[in-house]
Protein backbone atom coordinates (compact mmCIF):
# COMPACT_ATOMS: atom_id res chain seq x y z
CA UNK A 1 0.00 0.00 0.00
CA UNK A 2 2.83 2.37 0.97
CA UNK A 3 4.64 1.62 -2.25
CA UNK A 4 1.47 2.37 -4.26
CA UNK A 5 0.96 5.71 -2.46
CA UNK A 6 4.59 6.72 -3.08
CA UNK A 7 4.27 5.68 -6.71
CA UNK A 8 1.11 7.80 -7.09
CA UNK A 9 2.88 10.82 -5.55
CA UNK A 10 5.90 10.38 -7.85
CA UNK A 11 3.63 10.12 -10.91
CA UNK A 12 1.70 13.20 -9.76
CA UNK A 13 4.93 15.19 -9.33
CA UNK A 14 6.20 14.04 -12.70
CA UNK A 15 2.89 15.12 -14.26
CA UNK A 16 3.15 18.57 -12.66
CA UNK A 17 6.77 18.86 -13.75
CA UNK A 18 5.86 17.86 -17.31
CA UNK A 19 3.06 20.46 -17.41
CA UNK A 20 5.43 23.16 -16.21
CA UNK A 21 7.99 22.22 -18.84
CA UNK A 22 5.27 22.13 -21.49
CA UNK A 23 4.07 25.61 -20.44
CA UNK A 24 7.64 26.91 -20.54
CA UNK A 25 8.19 25.38 -23.98
CA UNK A 26 4.97 26.99 -25.26
CA UNK A 27 6.10 30.34 -23.87
CA UNK A 28 9.55 30.02 -25.50
CA UNK A 29 7.97 29.06 -28.83
CA UNK A 30 5.68 32.11 -28.62
CA UNK A 31 8.65 34.39 -27.81
CA UNK A 32 10.59 32.87 -30.70
CA UNK A 33 7.68 33.59 -33.04
CA UNK A 34 7.49 37.18 -31.75
CA UNK A 35 11.21 37.65 -32.40
CA UNK A 36 10.82 36.30 -35.94
CA UNK A 37 8.01 38.79 -36.59
CA UNK A 38 10.17 41.60 -35.24
CA UNK A 39 13.09 40.62 -37.49
CA UNK A 40 10.77 40.60 -40.53
CA UNK A 41 9.45 44.05 -39.58
CA UNK A 42 12.99 45.44 -39.07
CA UNK A 43 14.06 44.04 -42.45
CA UNK A 44 11.06 45.74 -44.06
CA UNK A 45 11.93 49.06 -42.39
CA UNK A 46 15.54 48.74 -43.58
CA UNK A 47 14.37 48.18 -47.17
CA UNK A 48 12.10 51.24 -46.88
CA UNK A 49 15.04 53.37 -45.75
CA UNK A 50 17.18 52.11 -48.64
CA UNK A 51 14.35 52.97 -51.03
CA UNK A 52 14.10 56.44 -49.48
CA UNK A 53 17.84 56.93 -49.99
CA UNK A 54 17.68 55.86 -53.64
CA UNK A 55 14.70 58.12 -54.36
CA UNK A 56 16.46 61.07 -52.73
CA UNK A 57 19.54 60.49 -54.87
CA UNK A 58 17.38 60.35 -58.01
CA UNK A 59 15.62 63.58 -57.00
CA UNK A 60 18.98 65.28 -56.48
CA UNK A 61 20.21 64.14 -59.88
CA UNK A 62 17.06 65.59 -61.48
CA UNK A 63 17.78 68.86 -59.69
CA UNK A 64 21.32 68.83 -61.08
CA UNK A 65 20.06 68.32 -64.64
CA UNK A 66 17.53 71.10 -64.18
CA UNK A 67 20.25 73.36 -62.80
CA UNK A 68 22.48 72.68 -65.82
CA UNK A 69 19.63 73.49 -68.20
CA UNK A 70 18.99 76.79 -66.49
CA UNK A 71 22.69 77.67 -66.50
CA UNK A 72 22.87 76.96 -70.24
CA UNK A 73 19.90 79.26 -70.84
CA UNK A 74 21.83 82.00 -69.07
CA UNK A 75 25.01 81.35 -71.13
CA UNK A 76 27.16 80.19 -68.23
CA UNK A 77 30.29 78.43 -69.46
CA UNK A 78 30.57 74.65 -69.49
CA UNK A 79 33.50 74.57 -67.03
CA UNK A 80 31.41 76.31 -64.35
CA UNK A 81 28.48 73.93 -64.96
CA UNK A 82 30.76 70.87 -64.62
CA UNK A 83 32.35 72.25 -61.46
CA UNK A 84 29.00 72.92 -59.80
CA UNK A 85 27.62 69.54 -60.90
CA UNK A 86 30.61 67.69 -59.40
CA UNK A 87 30.29 69.67 -56.20
CA UNK A 88 26.62 68.66 -55.91
CA UNK A 89 27.50 64.98 -56.46
CA UNK A 90 30.11 65.13 -53.69
CA UNK A 91 27.54 66.53 -51.29
CA UNK A 92 24.75 64.05 -52.11
CA UNK A 93 25.23 62.05 -48.90
CA UNK A 94 24.66 65.13 -46.74
CA UNK A 95 21.76 66.39 -48.82
CA UNK A 96 19.93 63.05 -48.72
CA UNK A 97 19.71 63.30 -44.93
CA UNK A 98 18.09 66.69 -45.11
CA UNK A 99 14.36 66.50 -45.63
CA UNK A 100 14.38 69.75 -43.78
CA UNK A 101 12.59 73.08 -43.56
CA UNK A 102 13.31 76.18 -41.56
CA UNK A 103 11.11 79.24 -41.05
CA UNK A 104 13.27 81.13 -43.55
CA UNK A 105 13.67 78.73 -46.45
CA UNK A 106 11.38 75.68 -46.73
CA UNK A 107 12.88 72.90 -48.85
CA UNK A 108 10.66 71.27 -51.43
CA UNK A 109 10.59 67.50 -51.35
CA UNK A 110 8.45 66.60 -54.33
CA UNK A 111 5.61 68.34 -56.06
CA UNK A 112 4.29 66.24 -58.91
CA UNK A 113 1.28 68.44 -59.46
CA UNK A 114 0.47 72.05 -58.79
CA UNK A 115 -0.52 72.56 -55.16
CA UNK A 116 -3.81 74.24 -54.39
CA UNK A 117 -3.61 74.90 -50.66
CA UNK A 118 -6.94 75.94 -49.15
CA UNK A 119 -6.52 74.82 -45.53
CA UNK A 120 -3.48 74.79 -43.24
CA UNK A 121 -3.30 72.35 -40.29
CA UNK A 122 -0.70 72.67 -37.53
CA UNK A 123 0.05 69.36 -35.75
CA UNK A 124 1.51 69.30 -32.25
CA UNK A 125 2.38 65.62 -31.75
CA UNK A 126 3.59 65.49 -28.15
CA UNK A 127 5.04 62.83 -25.87
CA UNK A 128 2.06 62.91 -23.48
CA UNK A 129 -0.54 65.07 -25.23
CA UNK A 130 -1.30 65.94 -28.85
CA UNK A 131 -3.49 68.50 -30.57
CA UNK A 132 -3.97 70.46 -33.78
CA UNK A 133 -5.06 73.87 -35.05
CA UNK A 134 -6.41 74.79 -38.49
CA UNK A 135 -7.35 77.77 -40.66
CA UNK A 136 -8.59 78.47 -44.17
CA UNK A 137 -5.87 79.90 -46.39
CA UNK A 138 -7.92 83.06 -47.07
CA UNK A 139 -8.73 83.74 -43.43
CA UNK A 140 -7.05 84.72 -40.16
CA UNK A 141 -9.30 82.86 -37.71
CA UNK A 142 -7.01 80.11 -36.43
CA UNK A 143 -9.05 77.52 -34.53
CA UNK A 144 -7.74 74.99 -32.06
CA UNK A 145 -9.59 71.67 -32.11
CA UNK A 146 -11.45 71.18 -28.82
CA UNK A 147 -13.65 68.23 -29.78
CA UNK A 148 -12.05 64.92 -28.83
CA UNK A 149 -13.84 61.57 -28.65
CA UNK A 150 -17.24 63.30 -28.95
CA UNK A 151 -16.57 65.54 -25.93
CA UNK A 152 -16.05 69.31 -26.16
CA UNK A 153 -13.70 71.38 -24.04
CA UNK A 154 -10.21 69.87 -24.09
CA UNK A 155 -7.57 71.37 -26.38
CA UNK A 156 -5.54 68.14 -26.57
CA UNK A 157 -5.92 64.42 -26.11
CA UNK A 158 -3.55 61.93 -24.51
CA UNK A 159 -0.82 60.40 -26.66
CA UNK A 160 -1.61 56.84 -25.56
CA UNK A 161 -2.76 53.57 -27.17
CA UNK A 162 -4.44 50.34 -26.11
CA UNK A 163 -3.80 47.35 -28.40
CA UNK A 164 -5.18 43.85 -28.70
CA UNK A 165 -3.16 41.01 -27.15
CA UNK A 166 -0.96 40.62 -30.25
CA UNK A 167 -0.24 44.40 -30.46
CA UNK A 168 -1.49 44.44 -34.04
CA UNK A 169 -4.72 46.42 -33.86
CA UNK A 170 -5.58 49.51 -31.84
CA UNK A 171 -8.56 48.98 -29.51
CA UNK A 172 -8.66 52.49 -28.07
CA UNK A 173 -6.54 55.65 -28.23
CA UNK A 174 -6.35 59.00 -26.47
CA UNK A 175 -8.55 59.77 -23.45
CA UNK A 176 -10.77 56.63 -23.85
CA UNK A 177 -7.64 54.43 -23.76
CA UNK A 178 -6.52 56.13 -20.54
CA UNK A 179 -9.97 55.71 -18.97
CA UNK A 180 -10.20 52.05 -20.00
CA UNK A 181 -6.76 51.23 -18.57
CA UNK A 182 -7.87 52.73 -15.26
CA UNK A 183 -10.24 49.82 -14.71
CA UNK A 184 -8.34 46.98 -16.37
CA UNK A 185 -4.92 45.36 -16.57
CA UNK A 186 -4.50 46.21 -20.25
CA UNK A 187 -1.04 47.63 -20.89
CA UNK A 188 -1.13 51.31 -21.80
CA UNK A 189 1.36 52.21 -24.56
CA UNK A 190 2.68 55.72 -24.06
CA UNK A 191 5.76 57.96 -24.43
CA UNK A 192 6.68 56.15 -27.67
CA UNK A 193 7.66 59.48 -29.25
CA UNK A 194 10.70 59.55 -26.94
CA UNK A 195 12.31 56.74 -28.94
CA UNK A 196 13.17 59.33 -31.62
CA UNK A 197 14.94 61.58 -29.10
CA UNK A 198 18.52 61.72 -27.82
CA UNK A 199 17.24 60.82 -24.37
CA UNK A 200 19.30 58.08 -22.64
CA UNK A 201 17.77 54.66 -23.27
CA UNK A 202 17.15 54.08 -19.55
CA UNK A 203 14.50 56.83 -19.62
CA UNK A 204 12.76 55.55 -22.75
CA UNK A 205 9.73 53.30 -22.26
CA UNK A 206 10.12 49.61 -23.01
CA UNK A 207 7.71 48.46 -25.69
CA UNK A 208 6.33 44.90 -25.68
CA UNK A 209 7.42 42.69 -28.57
CA UNK A 210 6.68 42.69 -31.47
CA UNK A 211 5.57 46.36 -31.17
CA UNK A 212 8.04 48.96 -32.49
CA UNK A 213 7.96 52.69 -31.82
CA UNK A 214 7.41 53.41 -35.53
CA UNK A 215 4.30 51.23 -35.56
CA UNK A 216 3.01 52.93 -32.41
CA UNK A 217 3.58 56.40 -33.92
CA UNK A 218 1.94 55.34 -37.21
CA UNK A 219 -1.07 53.78 -35.47
CA UNK A 220 -1.57 56.85 -33.30
CA UNK A 221 -1.27 59.25 -36.24
CA UNK A 222 -3.79 57.17 -38.20
CA UNK A 223 -6.42 57.65 -35.47
CA UNK A 224 -5.40 61.26 -34.88
CA UNK A 225 -5.57 61.91 -38.64
CA UNK A 226 -9.16 60.66 -38.83
CA UNK A 227 -10.17 63.46 -36.44
CA UNK A 228 -8.34 66.02 -38.60
CA UNK A 229 -10.01 64.79 -41.79
CA UNK A 230 -13.50 64.77 -40.23
CA UNK A 231 -12.96 68.27 -38.79
CA UNK A 232 -11.74 69.76 -42.10
CA UNK A 233 -14.54 68.12 -44.11
CA UNK A 234 -17.15 69.36 -41.61
CA UNK A 235 -16.01 72.98 -41.92
CA UNK A 236 -15.23 73.00 -45.65
CA UNK A 237 -17.14 70.31 -47.60
CA UNK A 238 -15.57 69.44 -50.92
CA UNK A 239 -11.97 69.84 -49.75
CA UNK A 240 -9.59 67.29 -51.26
CA UNK A 241 -7.46 66.40 -48.24
CA UNK A 242 -4.40 65.29 -50.20
CA UNK A 243 -4.46 68.22 -52.63
CA UNK A 244 -5.93 71.13 -50.67
CA UNK A 245 -4.53 70.68 -47.14
CA UNK A 246 -1.07 71.71 -46.01
CA UNK A 247 0.13 69.82 -42.92
CA UNK A 248 2.75 71.56 -40.78
CA UNK A 249 4.20 69.17 -38.21
CA UNK A 250 6.20 70.46 -35.26
CA UNK A 251 9.28 68.63 -33.97
CA UNK A 252 11.38 69.35 -30.87
CA UNK A 253 14.44 71.48 -31.61
CA UNK A 254 16.62 69.09 -29.61
CA UNK A 255 15.65 65.95 -31.58
CA UNK A 256 18.06 64.54 -34.21
CA UNK A 257 17.69 65.46 -37.90
CA UNK A 258 16.32 62.07 -38.95
CA UNK A 259 13.20 62.76 -36.85
CA UNK A 260 11.67 64.48 -39.88
CA UNK A 261 12.38 61.46 -42.10
CA UNK A 262 10.79 59.12 -39.56
CA UNK A 263 7.72 61.32 -39.10
CA UNK A 264 7.26 61.69 -42.88
CA UNK A 265 7.37 57.89 -43.24
CA UNK A 266 4.90 57.40 -40.36
CA UNK A 267 2.47 60.02 -41.69
CA UNK A 268 2.57 58.37 -45.12
CA UNK A 269 1.97 54.91 -43.65
CA UNK A 270 -0.86 56.36 -41.53
CA UNK A 271 -2.64 57.49 -44.70
CA UNK A 272 -2.20 61.24 -44.23
CA UNK A 273 -0.02 61.66 -47.33
CA UNK A 274 -0.84 60.46 -50.83
CA UNK A 275 2.79 60.84 -51.88
CA UNK A 276 5.54 60.11 -49.37
CA UNK A 277 7.58 63.06 -50.67
CA UNK A 278 4.71 65.52 -51.02
CA UNK A 279 5.38 69.21 -50.34
CA UNK A 280 2.00 69.27 -48.61
CA UNK A 281 3.88 68.21 -45.49
CA UNK A 282 6.28 70.74 -43.99
CA UNK A 283 8.16 70.89 -40.69
CA UNK A 284 9.01 73.52 -38.10
CA UNK A 285 10.51 73.16 -34.63
CA UNK A 286 8.19 73.44 -31.66
CA UNK A 287 10.11 76.43 -30.28
CA UNK A 288 10.02 78.33 -33.57
CA UNK A 289 6.28 77.70 -33.94
CA UNK A 290 5.70 78.90 -30.37
CA UNK A 291 7.83 81.98 -31.06
CA UNK A 292 5.77 82.86 -34.15
CA UNK A 293 2.55 82.58 -32.14
CA UNK A 294 3.86 84.73 -29.27
CA UNK A 295 5.19 87.44 -31.61
CA UNK A 296 1.83 87.70 -33.34
CA UNK A 297 -0.54 87.39 -30.38
CA UNK A 298 1.15 88.97 -27.35
CA UNK A 299 0.61 92.76 -27.60
CA UNK A 300 3.95 93.72 -25.99
CA UNK A 301 5.82 91.51 -28.47
CA UNK A 302 4.79 93.75 -31.35
CA UNK A 303 7.29 96.36 -30.11
CA UNK A 304 10.21 94.01 -30.85
CA UNK A 305 12.26 95.00 -33.90
CA UNK A 306 14.16 92.84 -36.42
CA UNK A 307 17.49 91.97 -34.88
CA UNK A 308 16.07 91.82 -31.33
CA UNK A 309 16.49 88.52 -29.51
CA UNK A 310 13.96 86.80 -27.26
CA UNK A 311 13.68 83.62 -25.21
CA UNK A 312 11.11 80.82 -25.54
CA UNK A 313 10.87 78.54 -22.49
CA UNK A 314 8.86 75.42 -23.36
CA UNK A 315 7.89 73.67 -20.12
CA UNK A 316 6.31 70.55 -21.57
CA UNK A 317 5.40 67.25 -19.96
CA UNK A 318 8.74 65.43 -20.09
CA UNK A 319 11.37 68.12 -20.62
CA UNK A 320 12.29 71.79 -20.40
CA UNK A 321 13.44 73.29 -23.71
CA UNK A 322 14.82 76.82 -23.88
CA UNK A 323 15.74 78.59 -27.12
CA UNK A 324 17.15 82.03 -27.91
CA UNK A 325 15.68 83.37 -31.15
CA UNK A 326 16.58 86.38 -33.28
CA UNK A 327 13.72 88.26 -34.93
CA UNK A 328 14.10 88.42 -38.72
CA UNK A 329 12.45 90.72 -41.29
CA UNK A 330 9.50 88.31 -41.67
CA UNK A 331 8.86 88.60 -37.91
CA UNK A 332 9.85 84.98 -37.43
CA UNK A 333 12.46 83.88 -34.92
CA UNK A 334 15.65 82.13 -36.01
CA UNK A 335 17.10 79.90 -33.29
CA UNK A 336 20.60 81.07 -32.28
CA UNK A 337 21.04 78.96 -29.13
CA UNK A 338 19.23 76.30 -27.14
CA UNK A 339 19.47 74.49 -23.82
CA UNK A 340 17.30 71.97 -22.07
CA UNK A 341 16.84 68.99 -19.79
CA UNK A 342 14.99 65.70 -20.23
CA UNK A 343 13.02 63.84 -17.58
CA UNK A 344 11.71 66.91 -15.76
CA UNK A 345 8.10 66.63 -14.71
CA UNK A 346 5.85 67.91 -11.94
CA UNK A 347 4.15 64.49 -12.23
CA UNK A 348 7.34 62.73 -11.14
CA UNK A 349 7.74 65.06 -8.15
CA UNK A 350 4.14 64.40 -7.07
CA UNK A 351 4.64 60.63 -7.24
CA UNK A 352 7.93 61.02 -5.35
CA UNK A 353 6.02 62.74 -2.53
CA UNK A 354 3.44 59.92 -2.43
CA UNK A 355 6.24 57.36 -2.16
CA UNK A 356 7.62 59.25 0.82
CA UNK A 357 4.17 59.45 2.41
CA UNK A 358 2.87 55.94 1.69
CA UNK A 359 6.02 53.91 1.02
CA UNK A 360 7.51 52.52 -2.20
CA UNK A 361 5.65 49.21 -2.19
CA UNK A 362 2.06 50.55 -2.58
CA UNK A 363 3.12 52.81 -5.48
CA UNK A 364 5.03 49.97 -7.19
CA UNK A 365 2.06 47.61 -6.85
CA UNK A 366 -0.26 50.29 -8.20
CA UNK A 367 2.07 50.97 -11.14
CA UNK A 368 2.40 47.25 -11.91
CA UNK A 369 -1.26 46.24 -11.57
CA UNK A 370 -3.27 49.42 -12.17
CA UNK A 371 -1.12 51.80 -14.19
CA UNK A 372 -4.16 53.58 -15.61
CA UNK A 373 -5.10 54.55 -12.05
CA UNK A 374 -1.79 56.38 -11.61
CA UNK A 375 -2.34 58.30 -14.84
CA UNK A 376 -5.84 59.24 -13.66
CA UNK A 377 -4.47 60.34 -10.26
CA UNK A 378 -1.92 62.61 -11.96
CA UNK A 379 -4.59 64.03 -14.26
CA UNK A 380 -6.74 64.95 -11.25
CA UNK A 381 -3.70 66.51 -9.54
CA UNK A 382 -3.16 68.71 -12.60
CA UNK A 383 -6.77 69.88 -12.63
CA UNK A 384 -6.84 70.66 -8.93
CA UNK A 385 -3.40 72.15 -8.39
CA UNK A 386 -1.50 73.33 -11.48
CA UNK A 387 -3.38 76.59 -12.00
CA UNK A 388 -4.64 77.01 -8.42
CA UNK A 389 -1.37 76.95 -6.47
CA UNK A 390 -0.07 80.53 -6.54
CA UNK A 391 2.30 80.47 -3.58
CA UNK A 392 -0.37 81.54 -1.10
CA UNK A 393 0.68 80.28 2.35
CA UNK A 394 -2.95 79.42 3.19
CA UNK A 395 -3.11 76.92 0.33
CA UNK A 396 -4.51 73.46 1.10
CA UNK A 397 -5.16 70.54 -1.26
CA UNK A 398 -7.00 67.48 0.03
CA UNK A 399 -6.35 64.23 -1.84
CA UNK A 400 -9.27 61.90 -1.08
CA UNK A 401 -7.94 58.39 -1.72
CA UNK A 402 -11.36 56.72 -1.37
CA UNK A 403 -12.86 59.01 -4.02
CA UNK A 404 -9.93 59.46 -6.41
CA UNK A 405 -8.07 56.14 -6.30
CA UNK A 406 -9.79 53.64 -3.93
CA UNK A 407 -7.81 50.64 -5.17
CA UNK A 408 -4.70 52.11 -3.54
CA UNK A 409 -6.13 51.22 -0.10
CA UNK A 410 -5.57 47.49 -0.59
CA UNK A 411 -1.86 48.02 -1.34
CA UNK A 412 -1.18 49.95 1.88
CA UNK A 413 -0.39 47.21 4.39
CA UNK A 414 2.03 48.92 6.76
CA UNK A 415 0.04 49.23 9.97
CA UNK A 416 1.26 52.67 11.10
CA UNK A 417 0.55 54.26 7.71
CA UNK A 418 -2.82 52.56 7.38
CA UNK A 419 -3.94 53.66 10.87
CA UNK A 420 -2.88 57.24 10.20
CA UNK A 421 -4.88 57.33 6.94
CA UNK A 422 -7.93 55.70 8.56
CA UNK A 423 -7.81 58.31 11.30
CA UNK A 424 -7.92 61.05 8.61
CA UNK A 425 -10.68 59.24 6.65
CA UNK A 426 -8.20 58.38 3.88
CA UNK A 427 -7.56 62.04 3.08
CA UNK A 428 -4.01 63.31 2.53
CA UNK A 429 -3.72 67.02 3.28
CA UNK A 430 -1.10 68.85 1.21
CA UNK A 431 -0.43 72.34 2.54
CA UNK A 432 1.64 75.23 1.16
CA UNK A 433 4.94 73.90 2.50
CA UNK A 434 4.49 70.44 0.97
CA UNK A 435 3.19 71.77 -2.33
CA UNK A 436 6.13 74.15 -2.60
CA UNK A 437 8.50 71.19 -2.10
CA UNK A 438 6.76 69.41 -5.03
CA UNK A 439 6.96 72.43 -7.37
CA UNK A 440 10.35 73.79 -6.38
CA UNK A 441 12.71 71.21 -8.00
CA UNK A 442 11.21 71.87 -11.46
CA UNK A 443 11.03 75.63 -10.96
CA UNK A 444 14.67 75.74 -9.86
CA UNK A 445 15.74 73.92 -13.04
CA UNK A 446 13.77 76.37 -15.19
CA UNK A 447 15.25 79.37 -13.35
CA UNK A 448 18.75 77.91 -13.67
CA UNK A 449 18.36 77.45 -17.45
CA UNK A 450 17.06 81.02 -17.84
CA UNK A 451 19.94 82.46 -15.79
CA UNK A 452 22.50 80.58 -17.88
CA UNK A 453 21.15 82.06 -21.15
CA UNK A 454 19.97 85.48 -19.94
CA UNK A 455 23.14 87.29 -21.06
CA UNK A 456 22.05 86.61 -24.67
CA UNK A 457 18.77 88.53 -24.45
CA UNK A 458 17.09 91.15 -22.29
CA UNK A 459 14.17 91.83 -24.64
CA UNK A 460 11.58 89.17 -23.80
CA UNK A 461 10.87 85.82 -22.13
CA UNK A 462 7.83 83.84 -23.29
CA UNK A 463 6.68 80.81 -21.29
CA UNK A 464 4.70 78.08 -23.09
CA UNK A 465 3.76 74.42 -22.52
CA UNK A 466 1.78 72.56 -19.87
CA UNK A 467 3.71 73.71 -16.80
CA UNK A 468 3.70 77.34 -17.97
CA UNK A 469 0.04 77.40 -16.87
CA UNK A 470 1.29 77.30 -13.27
CA UNK A 471 0.57 80.65 -11.61
CA UNK A 472 3.34 79.90 -9.13
CA UNK A 473 5.93 79.44 -11.91
CA UNK A 474 4.80 82.65 -13.61
CA UNK A 475 5.05 84.54 -10.32
CA UNK A 476 8.57 83.24 -9.55
CA UNK A 477 9.94 84.02 -13.01
CA UNK A 478 8.51 87.57 -12.96
CA UNK A 479 9.82 88.22 -9.45
CA UNK A 480 13.34 87.13 -10.36
CA UNK A 481 13.76 88.65 -13.84
CA UNK A 482 11.38 91.63 -14.10
CA UNK A 483 14.21 94.15 -13.65
CA UNK A 484 16.46 92.51 -16.26
CA UNK A 485 13.96 91.64 -19.01
CA UNK A 486 11.51 94.09 -20.60
CA UNK A 487 8.76 91.57 -21.45
CA UNK A 488 7.86 88.44 -19.47
CA UNK A 489 4.62 86.94 -20.73
CA UNK A 490 2.54 83.80 -21.20
CA UNK A 491 0.18 83.62 -24.21
CA UNK A 492 -3.50 82.82 -23.76
CA UNK A 493 -3.88 79.01 -23.81
CA UNK A 494 -0.11 78.34 -23.75
CA UNK A 495 -0.62 74.63 -24.46
CA UNK A 496 -2.01 75.59 -27.89
CA UNK A 497 0.82 77.99 -28.82
CA UNK A 498 2.81 75.42 -30.80
CA UNK A 499 -0.09 74.21 -32.98
CA UNK A 500 -1.29 77.77 -33.64
CA UNK A 501 2.23 78.95 -34.50
CA UNK A 502 2.59 76.08 -36.97
CA UNK A 503 -0.57 77.28 -38.76
CA UNK A 504 0.73 80.87 -38.98
CA UNK A 505 3.95 79.53 -40.47
CA UNK A 506 1.98 77.41 -42.98
CA UNK A 507 -0.17 80.38 -44.03
CA UNK A 508 2.98 82.40 -44.70
CA UNK A 509 4.44 79.76 -47.01
CA UNK A 510 1.37 78.47 -48.88
CA UNK A 511 2.19 80.67 -51.91
CA UNK A 512 5.75 79.31 -52.03
CA UNK A 513 4.37 75.80 -52.57
CA UNK A 514 2.22 76.71 -55.56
Amino acid sequence: MLIEENTDKIIEKLGIGFNKLNDKLSYLLEENNNLKQLLIKLEKEKNEEIKLLKNSLIDKEVENLDLMARFKQNNIDKTTITSLNNNNKNNNVQLVKDIKTSPERPRKIRNNRESDIRVVVGLDFGAKYSGFAYCHSTGTDIRINDLWHEKVGQLRTNTVLLYDKEYKNVKLWGIPALNKSRNSKDKLIELFKLHMSNMPDKFKPKLPLPLTYKKAITDYLREFGKVIQVTITKHWPGINFFRNVLLVLTVPAEYPENTKDIMRECLYNAGLLEDKFSTNLQFITESEAAGIHCLKNIPEARDLKPGNTFMIVNCDDVSIDLTIQKLNDKRFGDITARAGEFNNSIDAEFIKYLRKKLGDEPIELLRENNYGQIRYLIQQFHKSVLTHFTGDQNFLYELDIQETIPILKKYIIKESIRKSLEKNEWIIKIDFKIMKSIFEPIIQKIIHLIKDQLYKTHSAIFLIGTFSESKYLQKRVKELFQYEVKIISVPIQPIAAIARGAVIYGLSMKNILR
